[in-house]
Formats: structure tokens, sequence, C-alpha cells
């Protein structure tokens, strides 16, 4: 699905206009459980804009017709949302890795399901305005991955 349908279809759901690259750019009053994935803030403290890293997937094998299905999905240049996020959330069940460049290079940290980072300036990580790309794990452990918070 191009980025433009994209948009369009997540308009179509998301009550406010859709203005991300990617998926739905809204005011941060939307609750991460709204979504189930990676949520990304402009602002720290979870304010400001949210960028919402899914796509629209087609299920021909749900129902009788088959259905549409929002799913989370990797990222690997966010576009108009690079070097923005200052705060982020995982609500989906698997990890995250969010990465400094896009293309999934460069300096990078791992978000276990239901962790949070209100603060991406902390001196911990020094990650403020860096994210530019977003990979979807396909566990939910960081093993491999520096992790935003250690679990030892």
């Amino acid at each position: 699905m191009s980025r433009i349908n994209m948009r369009l279809a997540l308009a179509t759901i998301v009550s406010t206009a859709a203005l991300g690259v990617f998926g739905a750019a809204t005011p941060a009053q939307a609750t991460d459980d709204e979504y189930h994935t990676l949520v990304l803030h402009d602002d720290a403290g979870y304010e400001g804009w949210v960028a919402v890293l899914r796509k629209l997937v087609w299920h021909p094998e749900i129902g009788a017709q088959g259905l549409w299905v929002w799913t989370p999905t990797s990222e690997p240049d966010l576009g108009s949302f690079s070097d923005k996020t200052s705060s982020l959330s995982n609500a989906d069940w698997m990890a995250w890795v969010v990465y400094d460049d896009k293309n999934y290079r460069d300096r990078h940290y791992c978000i276990r399901p239901g962790e949070t980072v209100p603060n991406l300036s902390s001196s911990r990580w020094k990650f403020n305005d860096k994210i530019s790309s977003a990979r979807r794990l396909d566990t939910a452990s960081c093993a491999g991955y520096p992790a935003f918070y250690s679990t030892s």
C-alpha cells in the first residue's frame, strides 16, 4: 500500500486528520492501548503529535467475505516524522528496535512490550529527536539488542 493510500485508509479510522508519513499523526489524546503497536510522540511525556506504526492488511480467510485488519509494521524511513520523537511507548506484544538513521542503521535501542520511554533526552540515552526508522521483532525479547531498560 502506498504511503498516500495508507494515509487515506487511516483517515477513515482515526477521527483526526491523517498528517503522518506512514500512518496517522494525531493529537496525543489518542491512547496507546488503541493501537497495539509502537507509538511515537513528538514531545516528551507522551504529548504532541503521535505517529502509529501500522498498516491495513487484507485477510481473505477471516469471516465469510474477508476482513481488513490493522497490523503493526516496521518502517525503514519515518519520513517527515524522522528526528522528531521525544517519547515512545510499545503497546504491541512484540519488541521493537528504533534506529538513529533510516534503513535500520546506526545507533539503536530496543523497547519491550508494555514499556514506555517518557523522555528520550534523558542522559541515559540521549536519543531525543533521533529516531529515523523502527523495526518490529518477531519476539517479545530484546536479546541481541541494547534495551532502553535493563532486566537484570
